[in-house]
């Protein structure tokens, strides 16, 4: 990478870091916030989960249809018309008055921030083979930090000014993060080399196409398997560590800031050196290997260290394994199609996170509090079986320095 593109990316990095702390600002005080809205407080639980599956639906939907638009017309403008699309929708569910309003502004925002494809697809389009997990690895450090940041802004905001300010400032955060990129941000696509992609149109066809495609479906399976698994998780997280450990919700808020960092520290310090020593295919091998580990463990422990020690590694793995798939997509991608494969991949993350939640609640209610993480390792250690088809792909092309 040269400096002008460290300094492109630099820019990526803020931009996804202000618009991810800006989302996460709403995060802690969603259930209060509606609890002036509706008259059945039994009810409010059903409604954030039907609010997070309509806006992770949303995403499934259009985020290759984003990557492909990028394809065509740049990152830029894509990016832009997120950030400034976000701003608006953030300050509608902020002056919200009934729960309809509520749906609508999710939905809007689900579909407008659809756009991490195409922030990956920039972070392909600036770095090369060598440095181009580590640049990956950084765009999930961005998100880590959004996450650890935003939800205790969001709670001290909101202690201090009430529900609503929380809300507006993510509003403003979208807001400031469009002015950043709009003055600082320059276009990473080539369009001299950029050719319409294999990708060209969104249907269950498509889908079909990607699953069974020789160099992309393995790794769009796996990283389905994970973030499915990794969704059911983050659900019934607080619920579980209550029942367990007794935590409320400060100590909730500590523990997944503990995972958030354990991420990023392993996203934004380490990812680069292990890819470059042992290549993207190990690196998703070990950290499936451990994530399944950790999953069937985490659920099984009735003493509160060992739980965070194994979830530290939990979250280690993550910020491991996620990285490494995103960065061996878009190496497998051919000239002028990375928005739109990464686009796909992103599209079966979303799934994920649709089909995450209610997979959760259906263990968590009806078999018991562990379940919902024990299947989750099963599943992930399915995943891990199917890496070592990794190995076997001869179309499937991996560079490491």
């Amino acid at each position: 990478m040269n400096t002008n593109n460290k300094s492109q990316f630099l820019i990526i990095f803020l931009v996804i870091f202000i618009d991810l702390l800006g989302f996460g600002l709403i995060i802690p005080i969603i259930p209060f916030y509606l609890e002036d809205m509706v008259t059945d407080v039994a009810q409010i639980g059903k409604i954030i989960a039907t609010m997070i599956t309509a806006y992770s639906l949303m995403q499934f939907i259009f985020a290759p249809i984003w990557g492909r638009i990028s394809d065509r017309i740049g990152r830029r403008p894509v990016i832009l018309f997120s950030l400034a699309g976000t701003a608006v929708t953030h300050l509608a569910f902020a002056l919200s008055t009934e729960v309809w309003m509520l749906y609508a502004s999710r939905i809007l925002t689900g579909i407008l921030a659809a756009t991490i494809s195409t922030a990956t697809a920039y972070i392909s389009d600036v770095t090369d083979e060598e440095s181009r997990t580590k640049g990956m690895g950084l765009v999930g450090a961005a998100f880590g930090l959004g996450f650890i940041l935003g939800p205790a802004t969001g709670g001290i905001l909101s202690h201090f000014g009430g529900y609503r300010i929380p809300l507006f400032g993510a509003s403003i955060l979208s807001t400031a993060a469009f002015i950043f990129a709009y003055f600082r941000l320059k276009e990473s696509l080539d369009f001299k080399t950029v050719k319409q992609g294999d990708y060209r149109r969104y249907n269950l066809k498509t889908i079909f196409q990607a699953l069974t495609n020789p160099r992309l479906g393995l790794l769009y399976t796996i990283f389905f398997l994970v973030t499915l698994s990794f969704a059911n998780m983050e659900t019934i997280f607080a619920l579980f560590t209550e029942r367990r450990f007794g935590f409320d919700s400060l100590e909730t808020g500590y523990a997944f800031a503990f995972i958030g960092g354990c991420s990023a520290l392993m996203q934004g310090v380490f990812i680069g050196r292990l890819s470059k020593r042992f290549g993207e295919k190990k690196l998703i091998t070990i950290a499936t290997l451990f994530l399944a580990i950790s999953f069937i463990l985490i659920g099984t422990f009735e003493y509160l260290i060992p739980f965070l020690l194994f979830t530290g590694i939990m979250a280690m793995s993550l910020g491991m394994h996620n990285p490494s798939v995103l960065s061996l997509v878009s190496k497998n991608a051919r000239k002028g199609e990375s928005g739109s494969v990464l686009g796909l991949n992103q599209s079966f993350s979303a799934l994920g996170r649709v089909l995450g939640p209610l997979w959760a609640g259906f263990f968590f209610d009806y078999i018991g509090p562990e379940f919902p993480l024990i299947s989750a390792g099963i599943l992930i250690f399915i995943a891990f079986l199917l890496s070592f088809g990794l190995y076997r792909n001869k179309e499937l092309q991996e560079k490491t320095s």
